[in-house]
């Protein structure tokens, strides 16, 4: 089914009295006028054993700890550097000045921007502050994700405070995951300091996202002659999508990095580089966790059950994700197969009440059996004359009158010819 998955991002605001952490190369007694921030983008492989979400639709709380300064835990935490996300920098410091003003805590000025939408506090941005820095991830020495700003540290006579929002990621990453929610908005308030109270003229920050992916699921219904549903299993399915106008399918390929792999193939149902999903006992056709961003794709019928026919049509089972989990309006967005909603859960599992319930629902039709052949009846042509071929109904007795005729004929003229005879 379509599980839900989730996304969202996970990262954590800076504040200086909450930094902790071993103190590194860039620590120092003494504050430079420039800071640099380094932003690790980190995307998780995973979403699924990791995801902890904290509401209905999948708004997850897991984060990193950020110290400020380097993790060791990216190598071993099954998460990956993302290429290609974009950053924006905004100088914050009036705003930090004014909630200093009205006696509110850095923790609750840093938590207050971490909590926006991000989408709303891009706006309020770029609308009251100004933009000092625009950068895009990259591959810097061995690791993916890196984006690097150098910034004054302090903001005329204030130390400086920097908004750093993420805006979009570019579209050819072709990963199995968007990431329209992306990394929370991120408040760095200087100067950091370490535990050890040394000035980090260099701050590590990293920023992860859970991948939003749906994966889609439907069951495999026949429909009697009596207009009776019953569960078919054994229907054989391939995933495809189309680019260009040419069909590209699912591969059966893991999936690395978040990315899937498309096919073109001539014969799918005997390929077996395509991936196929089997309609099990309950009519359930599931792809598992082969996970999807948002798009169109169609499952392709490749071989149905015996005794039933694939009236599907070219196209076959028309898959719909979209590129959120909610609405403008914040009501849930669902996934459409065959223009029908499809219920999702947190954990992925197609649950027994959504198995009971046995939606959304794909139909093939019975097969028709094989009539008696009949001899078909002599066609009748223009103006209404026969072809000269006897009818076929009631030929026996037809032929039964024209011997008996013959045998009257016979006997007549025997006796007329006797009397001709005396």
């Amino acid at each position: 089914m379509f599980k839900k998955l989730l996304m969202v991002a996970a990262a954590a605001a800076l504040a200086i009295p909450f930094l902790k952490g071993q103190a590194v190369e860039a620590a120092s007694a003494t504050l430079a006028d420039q800071t640099e921030i380094v932003i690790h983008k980190r995307i998780n492989r995973d979403v699924r054993a990791t995801s902890k979400p904290d509401h209905q639709w999948g708004n997850f709380s897991w984060q990193y700890n950020n110290t400020g300064e380097i993790l060791d835990t990216i190598q071993t935490d099954n998460t990956f550097g993302l290429n290609g996300a974009t950053f924006e920098v905004f100088d914050a410091t009036a705003a930090y000045t004014e909630s200093k003003e009205q006696n509110e805590s850095v923790k609750d000025f840093v938590d207050g921007w971490a909590a926006k939408p991000r989408k709303d506090a891009l706006e309020e941005a770029r609308q009251d502050f100004n933009r000092v820095g625009t950068g895009k991830t990259a591959t810097v020495g061995a690791e993916d994700g890196i984006v690097k700003f150098t910034l004054p540290t302090r903001s005329g006579n204030s130390y400086a405070a920097y908004l750093i929002i993420e805006t979009s990621v570019d579209s050819g990453t072709e990963l199995n995951v968007d990431l329209t929610r992306k990394a929370a908005p991120l408040m760095v308030v200087l100067p950091q300091r370490n535990s050890a109270n040394e000035y980090l003229n260099t701050i590590h920050i990293y920023s992860k996202n859970i991948g939003y992916v749906r994966d889609p699921y439907f069951f495999k219904f026949g429909r009697t002659a009596t207009d009776q549903d019953v569960r078919l299993e054994g229907a054989v399915f391939a995933l495809y999508r189309m680019i260009d106008g040419r069909k590209e399918y699912l591969s059966m390929t893991d999936v690395s990095d978040l990315k899937n792999e498309w096919i073109t193939s001539a014969s799918p149902l005997n390929d077996e580089r395509v991936n196929k999903f089997i309609s099990d006992k309950d009519g359930l056709v599931n792809t598992g966790e082969r996970f999807l961003p948002s798009g169109t794709y169609y499952f392709e019928e490749l071989r149905s059950v015996p005794g039933y026919v694939n009236n599907l049509g070219d196209s076959g089972v028309k898959v719909e994700i979209p590129s959120t989990w909610e609405k403008e309006n914040g009501d849930f967005n669902p996934v459409l197969v065959n223009g029908e909603p499809m219920d999702e859960t947190e954990s992925g599992v197609v649950l027994q009440p959504t198995i009971e319930k046995g939606r959304p629902r794909v139909y093939n039709d019975r097969a028709p059996e094989e009539a008696k052949p009949v001899s078909p009846a002599a066609p009748i042509k223009p103006g209404g004359q026969s072809n000269g071929r006897l009818p076929q109904t009631g030929n026996i007795v037809s032929m039964m009158m024209i011997i008996a005729g013959l045998i009257l004929m016979f006997f007549a003229w025997r006796t007329l010819r006797r009397r001709q005879t005396n």
